[in-house]
């Protein structure tokens, strides 16, 4: 890739961070501004795709390249990885944090593993919301900076943008909620984030389709607060204990996650260079 398209897809996404994050936290902050208007704080998920869709329309003018990132041939070891990967992760994460004494086991609320799954129109709407998020994040600027600057750069930028793009909805939410130190639980809640946006970016980049990841977001979505609380919400899961500490989306997640950042890190050091 030459320096001027290089350039270009620099420009596109630096011009897709402004929008989106402008547009996520002054939607936020009307979101938030009454109690009436809260429940359309969700609606924000469907910001990065707007904007990435109309970026490619004007960058591409190609109906086909617009839509590539959910035409493109998608692999088995993607759709495995995103399975597996999330209910790995909240399985390990709730037996550790139960055998380190950070929370309690609520055998009543097993039978939420089952019986809470959505309906088919639940199932629609959360994957709309997911592609609003996903289109945005791993199908576009995810793929515009690892296409200019690398994966490792790549990853680490969606990282941050990601983590940032939440912070505004977790503290409100938080307030809202009434969760004690709002502040401390936006910290922790960025951090796993960004560590987590490591294996969405995995899962992404092996098959450079976002199905993959929008599977792994729902996976995450449905099981991370049955099992270990809804860190939104400030609802218990079967794991009952602070979810600052336990979570997914908290201190544990944090700490899980770790292993697989380093190892995603040190891997495309290597092939990066060579597949942007």
């Amino acid at each position: 890739m030459n320096n001027m398209v290089k350039k270009k897809e620099i420009k596109y996404s630096l011009l897709f961070i402004t929008i989106v994050l402008i547009a996520t936290w002054s939607f936020a902050f009307y979101a938030f501004s009454s109690p009436e208007t809260v429940q359309l704080y969700v609606l924000v998920m469907l910001i990065p795709a707007i904007v990435a869709l109309l970026l490619n329309s004007i960058r591409y003018r190609s109906f086909r390249l617009v839509l590539k990132p959910i035409t493109t041939r998608i692999n088995l070891k993607s759709i495995l990885f995103s399975l597996l990967y999330p209910l790995l992760f909240i399985g390990i994460a709730a037996i550790s944090v139960f055998i380190i004494g950070l929370a309690e086991f609520d055998k009543n609320k097993l039978s939420d593993l089952i019986t809470q799954f959505p309906s088919i129109g639940m199932i629609i709407m959360g994957f709309i919301l997911i592609f609003g998020e996903e289109y945005g994040w791993r199908g576009f600027l995810l793929k515009s900076l690892a296409e200019a600057k690398g994966k490792v750069f790549a990853a680490i930028v969606v990282g941050v943008v990601w983590a940032s793009w939440h912070a505004p909805l977790v503290y409100e939410l938080a307030k809202f909620t009434h969760m004690k130190n709002p502040l401390l639980l936006t910290v922790v809640q960025v951090g796993a984030v960004f560590v987590f946006s490591m294996p969405f970016a995995y899962s992404y980049f092996l098959s450079k389709n976002i199905f993959p990841p929008m599977l792994f977001h729902f996976i995450w979505n449905l099981y991370n607060p049955i099992v270990l609380g809804n860190i939104y919400r400030n609802q218990p899961g079967i794991m009952v204990g602070n979810m600052v500490y336990i979570n997914g989306e908290g201190l544990a997640g944090i700490i899980l996650g770790l292993p697989f950042l380093f190892w995603f890190l040190s891997q495309n050091k290597i092939f990066g260079k060579s597949n942007r």
